[in-house]
């Protein structure tokens, strides 16, 4: 859009963003491109813009580590028939719902689909 002669508020009026938004998009997401004999360029990459995107969101996900002594508390409460609900709401087990379903589903807590 930006090479069609649009400035950045008539591009953030035709996607609902901020004008802000779209200059701080534009801004961060640019590659300097080769003109030749040591000329360059910069220009907006939506490959490496969507590139910079996955691989910083990649870093901002907190990695939780499965204790021995997590473990044993969630299984604990799953053989007392609590839920991940249960647990994390009446038990204080700290971590998330999702994160108790994600390592029951995949095996990291060593329960077997009978177990579930």
């Amino acid at each position: 859009m930006e090479k069609e002669g649009k400035s950045n508020r008539e591009i953030a009026s035709l996607l609902g963003k901020s004008p802000q938004t779209i200059h701080t998009e534009i801004k961060r997401e640019t590659v300097l491109q080769c003109l030749g004999k040591g000329r360059f360029k910069k220009v907006y990459s939506a490959d490496y813009a969507q590139q910079s995107y996955e691989s910083n969101r990649k870093r901002s996900i907190k990695k939780l580590s499965l204790t021995k002594e997590l473990k044993e508390k969630i299984l604990h409460y799953h053989n007392q028939k609590f839920s991940p609900e249960m647990m994390v709401k009446a038990k204080e087990v700290n971590v998330g719902v999702s994160t108790i379903y994600y390592w029951i589903y995949h095996g990291k807590l060593g329960l077997t689909k009978q177990d579930r």
